[in-house]
Parts: C-alpha cells; structure tokens; sequence
C-alpha cells in the first residue's frame, strides 16, 4: 500500500534510481554507464542530430550534453562531425562500435522494462504509459519546452 504522504516527485525518483539500479550490472559489462544509455541510442536511431537536439530530446542541459558526447567520443562509441549548413553546430554519429553494442543494449533495457512492470498486466502498462506521457508532455509545456514524440 502507497503511504498518503509520498509524493509524486519521490516515486518518479525511486522509479529512476531503480531502473539505474536494475541496469547496473549489465551496463558495466557493455562498459557504458546509466547516463550515457540515451545519447548512445539516440544517436543509434537518428544519425546526424546536433547536440543542441539532443539536450532538447533529453531533456539535458546544453554544457552536460556537450561533456556526455566528448566522453562518448573518447570512449570511442560517438563521433562528431560539423553541421556543413551551421558550422557552429555539431552533429552526432554513432561509430562501428555502439553500432555493435546496439542489440545487446536494447535488449538489457527491455530485460529491465519488463522487470519493473511485471506486476503489471499489459492494460495497466499501456494506463501507465499514457500517464507518464501526459505528465512528460505537462511538465515540457511548464517549462517552454517542445514535446519530444515526434523526435523518437
């Protein structure tokens, strides 16, 4: 039974921290961390996005996108190549190597979506999902933000 008192913001929270939890391991052995999982697939899925995309995608700011890519890039999974229309403007691109870490990865985060909803039948995981979307979606409003769907 959920206490009266726990609120919306602490439940999101043990949400993420558990999933990280769940992942841990298995993201060790791919020799990524919890933090680098959506700008990897990101770029896996949509080659060519500019930074600047990816921290609105992400809902991260511009500095910690820039030091997560450069940290990809050392680790050799990312690489960045000038927008030829922007030159200002990074694009991202994911090498052979995430490429090659790209089923084993999918398959890792849908082991722990299933997981954490297993307690849950399938109507309940779709309520669930449409729930957290209406929440994303409100809180991107809040914020000035542009909602991200059409962007995955």
């Amino acid at each position: 039974m959920i206490k009266k008192h726990a609120s919306f913001g602490y439940m999101n929270g043990q949400m993420g921290r558990l999933h990280k939890a769940i992942l841990a391991e298995k993201l060790k052995s791919v020799g990524i961390t919890y933090g680098q999982i959506g700008f990897i697939m990101q770029s896996l899925r949509n080659p060519g996005r500019s930074q600047d995309e990816l921290s609105m995608i992400l809902s991260v700011d511009k500095a910690a996108t820039a030091r997560a890519v450069a940290n990809l890039v050392k680790m050799g999974l990312l690489y960045r190549e000038e927008n030829p229309e922007n030159r200002r403007q990074k694009l991202v691109y994911p090498t052979e190597k995430a490429k090659a870490i790209k089923e084993d990865l999918h398959k890792e985060l849908m082991a722990a979506n299933t997981i954490m909803t297993s307690g849950l039948s399938e109507e309940e995981i779709e309520k669930l999902m449409e729930l957290m979307g209406k929440v994303i979606d409100t809180s991107r409003d809040h914020l000035g933000m542009p909602r991200v769907w059409d962007y995955l």
